[in-house]
């Protein structure tokens, strides 16, 4: 087996871990020699399903120990594994079992009438094996792969990634096992040199980036995952006390929720390290997690970069030096740039001047499925144009200042929605905060600011003072209308979906 793939990472991993658990879930265990047998049995029983290295293999799981075995099984067989979004319709599942040309469309027993509806929208003859119970069985009864038919070569392409994205066909992140290990490997950074004695708890369904994200340092490092299954505050705290969770991540709109719970309840002496990713923290999250969780690290990465050209930001910066809206530095081996969106990528712009993110490192994907021409214009020289706007500061800290597609055009000046709700985070009585322009014959866009509440509602004049005063907003960002609703809306990974309250467009109080 060639060294530097997943793949010899991943048995290497199983053979260390021994019969200590690596996999854990509310119906199953795991361990490490378990692990490794299991998985070698699925990569042969996907050459015994006429698989060979490079076809596409379609997975539709929940986050469970079976589909985390049947993935790196995927991995040791050489196949090219794609998990398929659970909440997507069947119609375009379907069209993306096309896309991938996959030839096997494998899923859990909770997903057996999907993955049946999903195949009569094909236009191909993708065969659907159900490894429920008695499939787990079957598939289980195939002897080992042998480790010298493990053929996967450090540039051989290990997985697709679907974009979370809700409308259109989702962007194919395309990752080799060499880009798959690095990202394992420069995990142990951000999560704090995750060990055998580490364990960390996966909410997050396999569909998305912060899957992999997160399980392959974590394997990487011999420790211990747990699967989880639907979010509810009382629940996260609830199993981070009786697994003994080391690490915990999650969005801020997760933590706030589970930080509005009396986190006193529940024993978390075990929990060393809590991580922030997919969206911006504000200063009271940072201080509100410190207060049960010696570190915090907000990291901001995401799919198409993986660990490898993270950026990260622990308590030294967040907490000593007071900069909890900075995101910190590249990691090992990550570099990044500011640049004009529209500009070369190569041309920096001056410290403290808002632009681009651009990132590069060992763990960059290496392009989009089938979409050279978006390839071409996101992946050039070895950098990736991320989409995300910020700024680095004098000391060398980046800063996001929101999403290129989140600017809100308002009487000709454009101003970052997420600067308003970082704003609007800072008053007391605001829990959560999501701003965004609606169309405006006035002002071409209005923006609205949406809050849900901390105890008593704060009026609209109460949150206007405070964006004109405490936190210095310039007249022109204040939001014109403020409204105080029950919840935000939030998409699959927990993170505030705008683009709902765009749509709903009127910004009156409801």
């Amino acid at each position: 087996m060639h060294p530097d793939t997943l793949a010899t990472l991943y048995l290497r991993t199983c053979r260390w871990k021994g019969d200590d658990i690596l996999f854990g879930d509310p119906a199953t265990r795991a361990s490490g020699r378990a692990a490794r047998d299991a998985s070698l049995r699925v990569a042969a029983g996907l050459a015994a399903l006429g698989i060979a290295p490079g076809d596409r293999v379609a997975l539709l799981f929940k986050a469970s120990v079976r589909h985390a075995l049947t993935w790196f099984g995927c991995i040791l067989r050489g196949a090219v594994v794609c998990n398929l979004h659970l909440r997507e319709t069947a119609r375009r599942s379907g069209e993306t079992v096309d896309w991938l040309d996959a030839r096997v469309l494998l899923a859990d027993a909770d997903s057996r009438e999907l993955a049946a509806e999903i195949a009569r929208n094909t236009h191909s003859d993708v065969r659907v094996v159900v490894l429920d119970d008695a499939g787990w069985e079957r598939m289980q009864a195939h002897a080992p792969l042998p480790e010298a038919g493990i053929t996967a070569q450090p540039g051989d392409l290990g997985t697709i990634q679907l974009s979370s994205g809700t409308t259109g066909r989702p962007k194919g992140v395309m990752h080799t096992q060499r880009t798959l290990l690095e990202n394992a490997k420069a995990g142990q950074i951000i999560y704090g040199g995750c060990g055998p004695e580490d364990s960390t708890l996966i909410l997050m369904q396999p569909s998305f980036a912060a899957w992999p994200n997160v399980v392959l340092p974590y394997v990487g490092g011999k420790a211990r995952v747990e699967f989880g299954g639907t979010f509810t505050p009382g629940g996260f705290l609830a199993t981070l006390a009786a697994k003994r969770i080391t690490m915990a991540p999650a969005v801020p709109t997760m933590w706030r929720a589970v930080l509005a719970e009396d986190a006193r309840l529940y024993d978390l002496s075990a929990l060393r390290i809590a991580t922030i990713s997919g969206e911006l923290p504000a200063a009271t999250d940072v201080e509100r997690i410190r207060r049960i969780c010696p570190v915090v690290a907000s990291v901001y990465m995401s799919g198409e970069a993986g660990c490898g050209c993270a950026v990260l930001a622990t308590n030294g910066t967040l907490i000593d030096r007071g900069k909890a809206d900075s995101s910190g530095k590249p990691v090992v081996s990550a570099d990044l740039r500011i640049v004009d969106a529209d500009g070369p990528i190569d041309r920096e712009l001056p410290r403290g001047e808002i632009g681009e993110i651009v990132l590069t490192g060992s763990s960059l994907a290496v392009g989009y499925w089938k979409d050279e021409a978006l390839t071409r214009k996101r992946f050039v020289d070895g950098w990736w144009r991320s989409g995300d706007l910020g700024w680095v500061d004098a000391d060398g800290d980046l800063h996001l200042a929101g999403r290129t597609d989140n600017i809100i055009n308002t009487g000709g000046i454009k101003v970052a929605g997420e600067e308003i709700e970082r704003a609007l985070l800072s008053h007391p009585q605001v829990a959560q905060a999501a701003v965004v322009g609606v169309p405006d014959a006035q002002w071409g866009q209005r923006i609205v600011a949406y809050v849900v509440s901390r105890g008593d509602d704060p009026s609209p004049e109460t949150l206007d003072a405070h964006c004109r005063g405490a936190s210095g907003l310039p007249g022109f960002k204040v939001p014109k209308t403020f409204s105080v609703v029950r919840e935000l809306p939030t998409g699959p990974t927990g993170k505030l979906y705008r683009r709902a309250l765009r749509e709903e467009g009127d910004g009156e109080p409801r």
